[in-house]
């Protein structure tokens, strides 16, 4: 268990440093010092900067820590742990190809956690369910902005 804790200890750190990457904080406008009520608008930013952050953070270790858990309860062997994820995550029958890349990379958790597999192959598995995740979700244009920038960080993070 003690794997387990580094491996998500490990993962919260990776995922403040790639939140740090893709969610843009606001800069300072020379604005504020003119008129000091601007100062409202920028704490409101600040806000949202935090709560993206915040967001990011989750979502991005959303599948780690749901494998962890199912890792907890007991379960290891490969048909349980998909049996115990579909439970989890399978919301929209609509998205099952995009669910079935999510079972996929949380095997490759799996396999990492008990160094089955190198930490490469379970970042690519990672890449290829976000690639997924473009293509199946029609998502807005700032969206997919954010996704392609973490997509480039991701890779540059191998």
């Amino acid at each position: 268990m003690q794997n387990i804790d580094i491996f998500i200890e490990k993962e919260r750190k990776r995922a403040i440093e790639i939140s740090n990457e893709v969610v843009e904080k606001p800069k300072v406008s020379m604005m504020i010092v003119v008129f000091p009520f601007l100062l409202i608008n920028y704490i409101q930013e600040l806000r949202v900067y935090r709560y993206k952050k915040e967001f990011f953070i989750k979502e991005y270790l959303y599948l780690k820590i749901m494998m962890v858990n199912i890792l907890k309860e007991g379960y290891f062997s490969t048909e349980e742990i998909k049996l115990q994820i579909e439970k989890n995550l399978i919301k929209n029958e609509k998205y099952l190809e995009f669910y079935e890349y999510q079972i996929q990379e949380a095997l490759a958790i799996k396999g990492y956690i008990f160094q089955e597999e190198n930490e490469q192959a379970m970042r690519l598995k990672e890449i290829e369910t976000l690639k997924k995740w473009i293509d199946v979700f029609e998502v807005d244009k700032e969206s997919l902005e954010v996704s392609l920038k973490l997509l480039q960080t991701l890779k540059n993070k191998m």
